[in-house]
């Protein structure tokens, strides 16, 4: 027997963090980083479909309370990250019809060693605001390489793990066979910044997952089976907001475009059953947004 609710949790707030660095030894040890951010559709990095009607709005709050930084030795900084993203939509849905579709509370600890590498350790629960799933809480391990052997550009290569560790980030058909799962993500973030007054940056994230066996259900029960999940990349341009001064912070206005290829049947089956009940192998969503830095 089906479930006759399908549990689809999304999220991930630490995909959506992207700050400048200040870590002059004089400089603050405590800062802001918020992000205000508008999109055509709710598409989870995992390939989830959670909305596709009306207007998205996702805001992202993280402090960062610097820990440790040095210039010299093995590990150069250390930061811890709490923060909270949230998913709110103008078209209400879900079992108990809300606006707001989700909370995603989650604290994280990076580290930066020998400069250019970073390892980024996040802790997130999804906490689904209109009755859709129950909490799910998962680890998110991510390892990146900071290459500057071009001027003003870098490919930002990493390796990404994530394991579910209570209830499912997917979407659950048959509970009874439901199994808890995992998935290594494989990526490069080009980044290339054309310097002029306004310098405009222009990014290329490109990702790959590749999921357990039981990552994701099908409708028959079974597991998805292992293998690639879900492709994606997205073009992105962001330009700093020059004219506010800096005594107000560091503001970035940015706009991208981000194509999904689903791979996977199990994912498929999945968005089936959501309120957008597509089955779709191609997916494509626009947003736009502001970061605040302080």
């Amino acid at each position: 027997m089906f479930a006759t609710s399908p549990h689809a949790v999304a999220g991930d707030a630490g995909d959506k963090l992207s700050t400048p660095a200040v870590q002059a030894e004089d400089s603050p040890k405590l800062h802001i980083f918020f992000q205000n951010e508008f999109s055509d559709k709710y598409i989870t990095p995992r390939g989830l479909v959670v909305e596709d009607k009306g207007l998205v709005w996702q805001p992202l709050l993280i402090l960062l309370a610097n820990l440790y930084s040095a210039d010299k030795g093995f590990l150069t900084d250390v930061t811890l990250a709490p923060g909270i993203w949230n998913s709110i939509h103008s078209h209400r849905d879900g079992p108990e019809k809300h606006n707001w579709n989700e909370v995603d509370p989650f604290i994280g600890l990076n580290l930066k060693f020998f400069k250019d590498f970073e390892f980024d350790t996040t802790y997130t629960a999804f906490v689904s605001q209109n009755g859709s799933f129950p909490t799910s809480t998962n680890l998110d391990l991510k390892l990146t390489y900071h290459d500057h052997f071009i001027p003003g550009f870098a490919l930002n290569p990493y390796v990404e793990y994530f394991d579910e560790l209570t209830n499912k980030a997917t979407v659950v058909l048959n509970p009874a066979t439901s199994e808890k799962g995992y998935y290594f993500q494989f990526g490069l973030d080009p980044t290339y910044t054309i310097k002029t007054e306004w310098p405009i940056t222009l990014e290329l994230p490109t990702y790959v997952s590749v999921v357990s066996k039981n990552f994701y259900q099908k409708l028959d029960g079974t597991g998805g089976g292992t293998g690639v999940g879900v492709f994606s990349s997205e073009f992105k341009v962001s330009v700093p907001i020059k004219c506010i001064p800096k005594s107000y912070g560091f503001w970035t206005a940015y706009t991208g475009f981000q194509y999904y290829y689903l791979s996977n049947a199990g994912v498929l089956d999945g968005n089936s059953v959501l309120g957008t009940g597509t089955r779709e192998h191609n997916l494509y969503q626009f947003h736009a947004g502001v970061q605040l830095f302080f």
